[in-house]
């Protein structure tokens, strides 16, 4: 009889579980955004732009994220708040000019960019700590 093995980080029943458990996990749309901004922030740097809502003369800047955009390959994945939830797109590029924008529901745009950041993972070490953080844990 031959012993299941465990799916490795980066395989496709992990990608479904880390997105499950980032939707579960983060019902507030502001702490998701936070929590997978810093997560992907901290793996890939300045392909990660992270917006934080302004302050004010008088207040500080808060942790609060406005808006988070991964820049993989030639696609720009974005969530940005709207009102109480997150309104997603993902931009194709050519050339340097976007040349088709898609509005998804949040589930599926957490899917695409993490398939995304497992394709790119094969051979980028900071797309590999990227997918680690989410799947594994990291800061979540």
């Amino acid at each position: 009889m031959s012993e299941i093995q465990p799916a490795s980080p980066g395989s496709p029943a992990d990608m479904q579980l880390a997105a499950a458990a980032l939707l579960a996990n983060n019902q507030d749309v502001k702490m998701l955004l936070r929590v997978l901004g810093k997560n992907l922030q901290e793996a890939l740097g300045s392909r990660v732009e992270v917006a934080h809502p302004s302050g004010g003369l008088l207040r500080r800047q808060s942790d609060e994220v406005k808006s988070i955009t991964v820049h993989l390959d030639n696609d720009d994945y974005e969530a940005s708040l709207d009102g109480p939830s997150v309104r997603c797109t993902v931009g194709r590029s050519s050339g340097g000019i976007r040349i088709r924008s898609e509005q998804l529901p949040v589930e599926q745009w957490l899917n695409r960019l993490l398939s995304s950041l497992q394709e790119e993972a094969v051979n980028n070490q900071s797309a590999q700590a990227a997918l680690q953080n989410v799947i594994v844990g990291g800061n979540i």
